[in-house]
């Protein structure tokens, strides 16, 4: 069969202008694609976060009311946490010792209110100026005087507020309640 010039032409492949199309289209699709994974891969990271800090906090209430002795919750900056049961009739034995991964720290952002429990805002740990955070007996938080105690911990990779997280705990029954930052508000 006989095919004109031109037509044999635009049967031998594509043309540059159209192989340029496509690497435009490709990129613009990875582009998209990597921002996304970068926020669903903060989410993860920050919600691994929180997850360790409320077991470590469910672990110190559970030994608390198991043992019948104080356990008191130590954060230290940037990011460490442990669990030490108060003996009796002195002495302290570390039950538990746990560091946030990922970058995360305690830490509070700029512009970023306080949670809706309004536990407190004024440092990353936020217990009213407790200088100890203990479960007691009964599961109930309270500070190194006894006094029952609600509070807030604040985390989060610094420079990257959507990995902000908060968790407020309610002294008196030591209900967790675990917050997500989402740009706008606090979210559950």
């Amino acid at each position: 069969m006989w095919r004109s010039p031109s037509r044999a032409r635009r049967d031998a492949g594509f043309s540059t202008l159209e192989l340029l199309g496509v690497l435009v289209i490709g990129i613009c699709v990875a582009s998209l694609t990597l921002g996304g994974f970068t926020t669903a891969l903060d989410t993860v990271r920050g919600d691994a976060s929180m997850n360790k800090v409320m077991w470590q906090l469910k672990l110190a209430r559970e030994t608390a009311i198991n043992q019948r002795r104080p356990v008191e919750v130590r954060f230290t900056a940037p990011n460490f946490l442990s669990v030490v049961r108060r003996n009796i009739p002195s002495g302290e034995t570390v039950l538990s010792t746990t560091v946030l991964e990922h970058q995360t720290n305690f830490l509070l952002f700029d512009g970023i209110p306080d949670t809706p429990d309004s536990f407190g805002r004024g440092e990353a740990i936020d217990f009213g100026g407790a200088e100890a955070i203990i479960f007691n007996a009964e599961g109930q938080v309270v500070d190194e005087d006894g006094d029952l105690v609600n509070g807030t911990i604040f985390i989060g990779r610094p420079s990257a507020p959507m990995t902000a997280r908060a968790l407020t705990v309610f002294g008196p029954t030591s209900t967790i309640r675990m917050y997500r930052w989402n740009g706008n508000a606090w979210r559950n």
